[in-house]
């Protein structure tokens, strides 16, 4: 490939990552062209600029986006959710506005985009629509060998599949996966506010994507704030639940020691949001000033600021997370008789390793297993460690399946 090639296609893989953000943003959506460092910023009127935004243009136009507008020397009144875009597409076509100068590199990336595969679609990982008995519609993937032992993933609430796509491909080695996105935030959901939201409806979505694949039994696996969506399961499931495993949970306990600055942050941000349209779009407007992106992880930036991205998107995200919260989890872990590990990172400022350990201590026999240097972010990088960790355990707990 020359140099022009390998931007091109960063420039396609980039704006295929930032699909969730760039699509729910209102139109039109606006960019800057940014210089690295202290370099001088390009000229916006010359004929490389321009050859630059049709480019652009044509890619965003592949994943749905179809008003753009260049605010070239403007980026401080670009949103967050702008500035980051801006600055992920730059960072692809490093920071060099002449990739599409010469007529055959224009002719190159024009078949790339006629093929390049914007939705992220894989030959390996099947996604259908399923819908609910309430008419929710959930977005579902499963992993392609289905005579394997089946796995259950929980994610966390809210949040593209995109984030635990390499815990699903590791996975997916050994086991048959399977995984939803949260109702009401993924695919058509016009009729939002007739869905149910609690906590209960996420568990029978859990149980709908088990029977669409006729799983009887399966290893159930819960990240973040879908390790309560697990546990709900296998409490009032347990017939359908052969083990169970909850990662870095976020568990709303009433003990504020059991719980990290962010959680409590967090509840009080759903709580208030989920109140009504017009409480969230107030909060919602706090997060389009680009201080919050200091905050934000930049490796999982283009996923988890998704449910935060329009005012719509964050009522819904805060009306599911709220019900999460309040969910009563003490009858639930006297009920779970699976086999169950919890795991914590003892560097995670996410969660709080405390209210894993309490989570472990109410469930009978389940083992707590706390990783060295373990956070949330270590877990989204699919580290040796937490795979390690994972398969050790799904392997003794399923021993006769896997035999």
């Amino acid at each position: 490939m020359t140099i022009s090639s390998d931007a091109t296609m960063r420039l396609c893989e980039t704006v295929r990552m930032l699909r969730h953000l760039a699509l729910n943003l209102p139109d039109p959506v606006c960019l800057s062209f940014l210089a690295q460092e202290n370099g001088p910023l390009p000229e916006p009127a010359s004929s490389s600029v321009r050859a630059t935004e049709r480019a652009i243009n044509a890619a965003f136009a592949r994943i749905g986006v179809r008003t753009l507008q260049y605010l070239h020397g403007g980026e401080a009144q670009l949103s967050s959710f702008e500035y980051f875009i801006s600055r992920k597409i730059c960072e692809a076509l490093d920071y060099r506005y002449e990739h599409f100068d010469d007529a055959g590199d224009v002719t190159a990336f024009n078949r790339l985009l006629k093929h390049f595969e914007f939705d992220g679609a894989v030959p390996h990982i099947e996604t259908l629509l399923l819908t609910t008995h309430d008419h929710a519609r959930l977005l579902v993937h499963a992993s392609a060998n289905r005579e394997l032992p089946p796995v259950v993933l929980a994610l966390p609430c809210g949040i593209p599949f995109d984030l635990c796509r390499n815990w699903f491909d590791a996975l997916s080695e050994r086991f048959f996966v399977v995984t939803w996105e949260t109702r009401g935030l993924f695919g058509a959901c016009e009729a939002f506010d007739r869905i149910a939201v609690d906590t209960d409806a996420q568990v029978a979505d859990m149980i709908s994507v088990m029977n669409h694949f006729r799983l009887s039994t399966a290893h159930l696996m819960g990240i973040c704030g879908g390790a309560v969506i697990a546990l709900s399961a296998a409490a009032a499931h347990a017939d359908r639940v052969n083990s169970l495993s909850l990662w870095h949970g976020d568990y709303n306990l009433d003990d504020n020691d059991l719980r990290t600055a962010h959680q409590q942050n967090f509840e009080w941000l759903m709580e208030s949001a989920a109140q009504d349209r017009g409480e969230a779009a107030d909060l919602q407007a706090m997060f389009l000033d680009q201080s919050t992106l200091a905050t934000t992880p930049e490796s999982i930036a283009h996923v988890v600021l998704y449910p935060y991205v329009n005012p719509e998107l964050f009522y819904r995200y805060a009306r599911l997370n709220d019900a999460l919260n309040k969910t009563e989890l003490a009858p639930r872990l006297t009920r779970i008789t699976a086999p169950t590990l919890v795991v914590a990172g003892d560097a995670d400022a996410t969660t709080h390793i405390g209210g894993s350990r309490h989570i472990a201590a109410s469930i009978k026999d389940a083992t707590l297993h706390v990783e060295r240097d373990g956070s949330h972010l270590a877990f989204f990088s699919s580290t040796q460690q937490s795979k390690q960790t994972a398969f050790r355990f799904l392997e003794e707990v399923l021993q006769p399946a896997v035999a």
